[in-house]
């Protein structure tokens, strides 16, 4: 999808990087994928070491325009695969990564092209029976990333600013500065009411007291499947909006994969394998959940000025309605 953040590389500038971390790399061979909606990507295949193909990931200028919480998001996802790299879920190899900004303007890293192909783009091949194993699956690998835990609570960035040593004031703030966001691009949202449901509710956040590793984006388009016999899960990717904090969030974010968790006993079962834990969702956590599908609501709607006009339009009509129903619920 075109987006303003996305970083367009000329060939001879992906050729210059590709051959600076592969220098035995030949004839390379580049296509741009175009699934992703904020970084931008690219497949590198050539002879030799690049005889599989790899991903080379560039992230935003430093004169793009974008959100708090994005600030260095392409670094969180770097420091996320390392978190998971001995636990029970498929995740891409990290072969070389550049934060320095000394080749090209942006951060970039290379990693492992995954088999098969998204969720998503699997779709109708998807039959009825192939879901049951599908979700065990991806409950097994939602757990895997539930099994790490922080030093604090909130997003993983070296800037101490996204720290805290609550849910409630890490939750808050994440809240906070999207809704900041919002206000300095005129985005009409009802501020005054999220910030009093932020406060009546803090004591529910406070009760979340384990800084968990959560996804928060664990959605069909970053989940890759493949077919031997039946669908497998072969890897799951983008872990950049990645948060210490309510492992239930990641429940309320997996978008066309399931939208109530409490539906999905094949999940929480693939899930209990790896936690040793049964899924229990109570009132409290009901109310927490909707917490957040409220703040990625937010999210998606201060978002749309990076896109074209008629997608943003559509897409802020939808989830300022959204933002309403929560609100109600809440």
């Amino acid at each position: 999808m075109k987006s303003k953040t996305k970083s367009r590389m000329t060939p001879e500038q992906i050729k210059a990087v590709t051959t600076l971390h592969f220098p035995n790399a030949e004839r390379l061979r580049i296509k741009e994928l175009t699934d992703g909606m904020f970084n931008a990507a690219y497949l590198i295949e050539g002879s030799g070491v690049l005889e599989k193909g790899v991903v080379l990931k560039v992230g935003p200028e430093s004169t793009v325009e974008i959100l708090t919480y994005e600030q260095d998001i392409l670094r969180t996802e770097v420091k996320v695969y390392n978190l998971l790299k001995d636990k029970p879920i498929p995740t891409p190899i990290v072969y070389a990564y550049d934060f320095t900004h000394k080749h090209i303007p942006c951060d970039y890293f290379f990693m492992e092209k995954l088999d098969g192909q998204t969720w998503k783009s699997c779709g109708r091949k998807i039959k009825k029976g192939d879901r049951p194993a599908l979700m065990r699956d991806l409950g097994r690998c939602n757990a895997a990333v539930h099994s790490v835990e922080g030093n604090w609570f909130g997003y993983i960035k070296d800037d101490k600013r996204f720290h805290f040593d609550s849910w409630g004031k890490a939750f808050t703030s994440m809240m906070n500065d999207i809704l900041n966001d919002g206000r300095m691009r005129g985005d009409k949202l009802p501020y005054a009411e999220i910030d009093n449901i932020l406060k009546s509710h803090r004591s529910l956040l406070d009760a979340v007291t384990v800084p968990k590793l959560v996804d928060f984006d664990m959605w069909a388009g970053n989940v890759f499947l493949k077919k031997n016999g039946a669908f497998h899960i072969t890897g799951v990717v983008d872990f950049e909006r990645c948060f210490f904090g309510d492992p239930y969030a990641d429940f309320t974010s997996a978008m066309m994969l399931f939208s109530d968790v409490e539906k999905e006993q094949d999940f929480c079962t693939g899930y209990s394998e790896i936690s040793g834990l049964p899924v229990t969702i109570g009132e409290d956590d009901r109310v927490r959940m909707n917490l957040y599908r409220l703040y990625m609501a937010v999210i998606m709607m201060v978002e749309t000025y990076r896109y074209n006009k008629a997608y943003a339009m559509m897409a802020k009509s939808y989830f300022k309605g959204q933002i309403n129903k929560l609100i109600q619920k809440l």
